[in-house]
């Protein structure tokens, strides 16, 4: 039987999509709520960076990644997001609200099936926490809103972290689990608490990135906390100087970690110059580590601060190694040291570490 040009024509398209399949993925989404129909794409360990324009929330994005990976959707102007598990050969379908970007389910892929499967589960627990943290950050709320909507919020993240170590314990080769630590049971404050789940992995979970970021981040926090020998470091102060761990041998010394932009740190610098005032200079030394990228921001702040004790201004910012080494993930961040170069304090509030201080160093009446 003789095969017309067309039927030709028709199987050579087919043979093309096929192949166009093996060598990328498809990515559909029809996400409500959109106000800005720009949505932004990053993908790979290089952040590669594309953008897609939704029509009435729909859209359909095509990309390449050998390896399973994650893809971020950055939403309305990058103030939601949502990830995606990706690979060649697949087509994965995205829905939900902009609203709550926490709740967008994604079918196709092993992942994402399980992570969705997993919010599903949990759908109000997890609506509430979005509410919960939107009123939160809502400045119409009295102090007093502000501690009984704090205390509901470590509720239901407790349910959500209880829940989520179930489904670990269910799911210990899955990237899955791997996410959800990240998601709902790492606290940057005491990092190491995921060390139990992370032994838990096997297989693919233990193979992949993330699992190796994340045991990074624990590892990190170990190497910081309480009764730890503090780690060296090697810096230049605003006055030009080279300065390291070694600088302040045999003095305590108050390590804090700040930007220009942290409001919530203005306040502790007045609580630094009182303790500056109160304890003697042989005794105590003071070093606050600026992670402004542009330097005469910081200087400005100093200066309007009248912030005296040393300081020096990493202008790598939130890629300088010494952050790295203190395990900083956000600002305000303090530490104490002692004359024997110990953790004796180790993220805490200013005021603690002044508690600490009276009771290490004696004060002459």
């Amino acid at each position: 039987m003789k095969i017309t040009d067309s039927i030709r024509l028709l199987l050579l398209a087919l043979i093309v999509v096929s192949c166009g399949n093996e060598n990328s993925y498809t990515l559909k989404g029809n996400i409500k709520g959109l106000q800005n129909p720009k949505i932004y794409v990053v993908t790979g360990e290089n952040l590669r960076f594309d953008s897609i324009q939704a029509k009435s929330g729909k859209f359909t994005y095509r990309g390449v990644s050998k390896t399973v990976e994650p893809l971020l959707l950055y939403m309305e102007d990058k103030n939601a997001w949502t990830t995606i598990w990706v690979q060649n050969g697949e087509t994965f379908s995205l829905s939900g609200d902009a609203g709550y970007p926490e709740l967008i389910m994604v079918k196709g892929g092993e992942i994402n099936n399980l992570l969705s499967g997993f919010k599903r589960d949990n759908l109000a627990a997890i609506k509430e926490k979005c509410t919960l943290r939107d009123k939160l950050s809502s400045e119409s709320n009295t102090n007093i809103n502000n501690s009984q909507l704090s205390s509901q919020l470590k509720n239901v993240d407790q349910i959500l972290k209880t829940r989520a170590q179930d489904f670990i314990a269910a799911h210990p080769s899955s990237v899955a689990s791997l996410v959800l630590i990240q998601d709902y049971i790492l606290d940057t404050k005491n990092a190491c608490g995921i060390q139990p789940l992370l032994i838990q992995l096997t297989g693919e979970a233990k193979a992949n990135p993330l699992y190796e970021k994340l045991n990074t981040i624990c590892k990190k926090d170990l190497q910081t906390k309480i009764g730890q020998p503090a780690l060296n470091f090697k810096l230049k102060d605003t006055q030009n100087d080279t300065i390291s761990l070694n600088t302040f041998k045999d003095k305590y010394l108050i390590l804090t970690f700040a930007t220009s932009q942290c409001e919530l740190c203005k306040p502790e610098y007045e609580e630094l110059k009182a303790i500056r005032k109160t304890f003697p200079a042989k005794e105590l030394a003071i070093l606050t580590v600026s992670l402004d990228e542009n330097k005469e921001n910081w200087k400005a702040l100093a200066k309007d601060r009248e912030i005296t004790w040393t300081q020096a201004i990493d202008s790598m910012g939130w890629a300088s190694e010494t952050a790295s080494l203190y395990n900083v993930s956000s600002v305000p961040c303090n530490y104490l040291i002692d004359k024997n170069g110990i953790i004796i304090g180790s993220k805490l509030r200013i005021d603690s570490i002044q508690s600490i201080l009276k009771e290490k160093i004696k004060l002459k009446k």
